[in-house]
């Protein structure tokens, strides 16, 4: 494990701000890549990037303050000092940060659907890229394992889950997923943001089963607070997928049938 990746004097670089860094730049590439392809502006990719990335940033830090209070009590101004006392949450940053970003798409004319394929390729790639920083710096730590491929995350005595290594295996079966249909949308012309839906779907399935072999602190009701947020995901995702893939259209068309054939029944029994 290598926490500290550069250590020159009193400076210090950490390996999962470098990864973190580096993890945006995937996904900003790629997602200005994406939205092109699919002929959209770049002044309004720009802006799009721009104002998810700053809001991202204050969701991850606005989560991680409200579900870590006991780290400020008596200097709340280290909220704002990040540098002094670090600490994000990962999935405050993705849930407001995209959030934003398809209100803003509302704003500037651009398809919701179009937001969401464009960013799960790009998503699976950025976070693939953070997990490794998250990886040598223990930023998260699984639980205690005694199974073959238990490793020793810096600062801890047991052998452990490789959670990371894990998460990374499942999304690298994603990126491929989301780019293989991305393109099958294409060729068929698929409702713009299915491709994304089934992307935050599977992703927010996966990662609450994962959660288990995480070490934390904080619960509700049995289920950590990270479960409640993917499980919130999963179910928007849901939502949206049963919008845009055409959920609805079945739902009317089955009860046109039911109609119909209550329909038929009751004029049978009143003849």
């Amino acid at each position: 494990m290598f926490p500290i990746l550069i250590s020159i004097g009193p400076f210090h670089l950490a390996s999962s701000s470098v990864f973190l860094i580096l993890a945006w730049c995937v996904f900003s590439f790629t997602f200005w890549r994406l939205m092109r392809e699919y002929a959209v502006e770049e002044e309004k990719t720009f802006d799009l990037m721009f104002y998810g990335t700053i809001l991202a940033i204050l969701g991850a830090r606005a989560f991680y303050v409200v579900f870590s209070p006991q780290e400020f009590v008596g200097d709340w101004l280290r909220i704002l000092t990040v540098w002094v006392t670090p600490g994000l949450s990962f999935y405050g940053g993705l849930f407001v940060g995209v959030a934003a970003m398809l209100l803003l798409a509302k704003r500037k004319k651009v398809r919701m659907g179009t937001i969401l394929d464009a960013a799960a390729q790009p998503l699976a790639g950025a976070i693939i890229v953070g997990k490794i920083g998250s990886f040598l710096g223990a930023t998260e730590v699984g639980i205690k394992s005694q199974l073959p491929g238990a490793t020793m995350y810096a600062g801890y005595a047991d052998l452990r889950h490789p959670v990371q290594l894990y998460e990374i295996a499942v999304l690298l079966v994603m990126l491929v997923g989301a780019i293989v249909l991305e393109r099958k949308a294409r060729r068929q012309k698929w409702a713009f943001g299915l491709v994304g839906s089934i992307f935050f779907l599977v992703y927010a399935a996966f990662m609450f089963a994962l959660e288990f072999f995480k070490e934390g602190e904080l619960y509700w009701r049995g289920l950590r607070i990270n479960q409640w947020v993917l499980l919130a995901l999963f179910c928007e995702s849901a939502g949206a997928l049963y919008v845009r893939g055409g959920g609805r259209v079945y739902v009317r068309l089955l009860g046109r049938a039911i109609g119909g054939w209550y329909g038929r029944i009751s004029k049978r029994h009143t003849s």
